[in-house]
């Protein structure tokens, strides 16, 4: 049995940052101090951030004083000038900066005329706030399919969730020429993407580690299955399977997922192999 491992595991640079700037700044916060969403896709992590003191809510009307921390995946602008104008509740933005830049290009396209098309998860927290930054007749579609329903094409630009599929993405693009498209896909799930493919390419088994509710981990889910149909999703070291250890297994992760939760897993299968020996 062998072992290979995505040059793409650990946080990205915007789940580090968001955890860091919290962990940092937590004691200064006015209290209460409260976590509009999830910080990160991860229960763990989520958890391990609440002990310091902060609630989590759904209801932005819920917050009326003390902190509100906007979390990585950012929100509408709208929302945000709205509770910017709440005299007792300081907000601590900690957006990611590849999430900004699609807020940025869905206002570039809205300033030239067009109406704009987002490529994402309807329900995402990201994509909600991509929609708020894109304004009124902004259309959200997740698959290609949905696309060509829409009619007069050419009257829109397209900007994408940063954790899209990119081979997805590609098809998209064939669809219509007359769409400007940003494509706003960003670094980190491009390099993760090419990675889970060369690993799923190498393994008879793929494991992929994350959060059911990561979108980005359950991307990297659906391209090395398309690959490696002996590929499966787990969350932690409890939910191994001794059929899935043997031959050659590959080990990929979210961009949320804890490099210690990866290192646990690595650790149970050298434990099974040792057994094994």
């Amino acid at each position: 049995m062998k072992i290979i491992i995505s040059k793409e595991v650990g946080f990205c640079f915007g789940v580090k940052r968001a955890i860091r700037l919290v962990e940092d700044n937590i004691k200064k916060m006015e209290k209460p101090v409260m976590m509009y969403g999830d910080l990160i896709h991860n229960k763990e992590v989520v958890e391990k951030i609440c002990r310091l003191g902060i609630k989590v809510i759904h209801d932005p009307d819920k917050a009326q004083k003390g902190t509100l921390i906007i979390t990585a995946h950012g929100i509408s602008p709208v929302l945000k000038k709205r509770l910017e104008k709440r005299i007792n509740l300081t907000l601590f933005d900690t957006t990611c900066c590849m999430v900004l830049a699609v807020h940025r290009a869905a206002e570039r396209l809205k300033k030239k005329g067009k109406k704009v098309l987002i490529f994402g998860d309807l329900k995402h927290q990201e994509v909600i706030g991509i929609k708020g930054a894109a304004g009124r007749g902004a259309r959200t579609f997740s698959s290609k399919e949905k696309l060509l329903k829409i009619k007069d094409k050419g009257r829109y630009g397209m900007v994408v969730q940063t954790t899209q599929d990119l081979e997805k993405m590609k098809e998209i693009e064939k669809i219509d020429k007359k769409i400007e498209i940003i494509n706003t896909i960003c670094r980190s799930t491009r390099d993760r993407q090419r990675e889970i493919k060369r690993v799923a390419r190498e393994a008879d088994t793929v494991l992929v580690i994350g959060s059911k509710t990561s979108a980005n981990t359950n991307r990297l889910f659906q391209v090395a299955l398309r690959i490696n149909k002996n590929t499966f999703f787990i969350e932690n070291e409890k939910q191994l399977k001794k059929e899935w250890l043997k031959g050659v297994i590959g080990i990929g992760a979210g961009a949320s997922t804890p490099e210690l939760t990866v290192n646990k897993i690595i650790k149970k299968i050298n434990e099974k192999k040792n057994q094994k020996n």
